[in-house]
């Protein structure tokens, strides 16, 4: 590939409610690799697009599931392109595009299909339309590859946290608060295997949910925590998500909409509206909830194995300073901050990740680390599309 080259990542994360795109320029070998943002922008999903998104996959078609799987390759291929131009650069200028696709299923704990049990997942968002409509090789569908190893299929950020934030001087905890929160741990000095990833429970996901729930608007957040900063929490709901079996489960792990998503949270407001407690009320709750989740999954499995001297958080959740609040309350001897405090664009951070991990992919070098970690076999992560020539 060259000494360095420049890539395009694309992020869809479980919020479904848009897609991030970073342009990036990768220089160096492998893992000391630097990786330069160029350029970045959040792309909003139109209310139509949400709404299908968010619509319960027992309610859709086989046909609606393959017409979102090339509507959404075209979706992501217009943004590729809109953030390309805005880049100052052709499409001719980007070796390869990598897309996490929109994540409508992922089963790592497996169905019951017929005699066998399976584990599966689905991402829709056609790396071939992409390669078609920007005429860049595409890589997507990430987490096929780490699922047939053997491994959860998620996160996948880690390879791209061990490259940008080890450092030989300080133990550092990656924390990115999407609609689901992961975290990173990479101690100090620490080689890949030393590093630990999971899923921690609910990013934004529950909180959002509840919005949209009793607010009906499909784009609704609480920009800020303001709602919440006025709420009150509800006890009962806390204790409820709390008793959920994936919090004391052992990493590595993976968690998703499945588990914590529109479904799940209905049942939970639903209950809340029962007490007579308020949209602002559920807010607070869910945002106590995920504030808890995170510290206790940092309490329980990180602190016993390292110390940790720096916090560094991205993701939506990195900009509402109500959840950061409730973090650094949980874990007041740690320095908690957020990734533009060590040059990561928080917005961008994980749209970063994906061209890296496309970059990784065509240089044939396994990026499922965290899998690695725990035994299991290397794994090329993605699958490639070629334009026409």
């Amino acid at each position: 590939m060259g000494k360095s080259c420049t890539m395009c990542g694309i992020m869809s994360g479980t919020s479904r409610d848009g897609a991030d795109v970073a342009i990036v320029k990768i220089s160096g070998d492998f893992p000391s690799n630097k990786i330069q943002q160029l350029y970045a922008e959040t792309f909003g999903y139109p209310p139509w697009l949400k709404s299908l998104l968010l619509t319960p996959l027992k309610d859709l078609t086989v046909e609606d599931v393959s017409g979102l799987d090339f509507l959404l390759g075209e979706i992501y291929a217009e943004y590729a392109l809109r953030a390309i131009q805005s880049a100052g650069l052709q499409p001719r200028d980007v070796e390869a595009i990598g897309s996490h696709g929109q994540t409508l299923l992922h089963l790592p704990g497996g169905r019951k299909l017929g005699e066998r049990e399976v584990r599966s997942t689905l991402q829709a968002g056609s790396g071939p339309v992409i390669a078609q409509k920007t005429g860049v090789t595409t890589v997507s569908d990430f987490r096929s590859a780490d699922m047939a190893a053997g491994g959860e299929g998620a996160p996948l950020v880690p390879v791209y946290d061990y490259a940008v934030l080890r450092s030989s001087k300080k133990s550092r905890l990656a924390l990115n608060v999407g609609g689901i929160a992961n975290l990173t741990a990479i101690p100090r000095k620490a080689k890949m295997e030393d590093v630990i990833a999971f899923d921690t429970g609910p990013g934004n996901c529950m909180i959002d949910s509840a919005l949209r729930l009793r607010s009906g608007d499909a784009s609704a957040f609480d920009r800020d925590g303001a709602l919440a900063r006025v709420g009150e929490t509800d006890q009962e709901c806390v204790d409820e998500v709390l008793s959920h079996p994936y919090f004391a489960r052992e990493f590595p792990k993976t968690t998703g909409w499945e588990e914590f998503g529109e479904d799940h949270t209905r049942g939970l407001v639903e209950a809340m509206a029962r007490r007579g407690r308020s949209t602002r009320d559920m807010v607070r709750t869910f945002t106590e909830i995920t504030g808890l989740t995170i510290a206790n999954a940092i309490e329980d499995f990180i602190l016993p194995k390292m110390s940790v001297d720096e916090v560094i958080v991205t993701g939506g959740g990195s900009r509402n300073s109500m959840l950061m609040g409730l973090i650094k309350k949980r874990l007041p001897e740690i320095p908690v901050d957020i990734g533009e405090a060590y040059g990561i664009d928080s917005d961008a951070k994980e749209a970063c990740a994906f061209a890296y991990l496309a970059y990784l992919h065509l240089e044939g070098i396994p990026a499922n680390i965290v899998s690695q970690a725990a035994g299991l076999e290397p794994a090329l992560l993605g699958s490639v599309s070629h334009p026409a020539p």
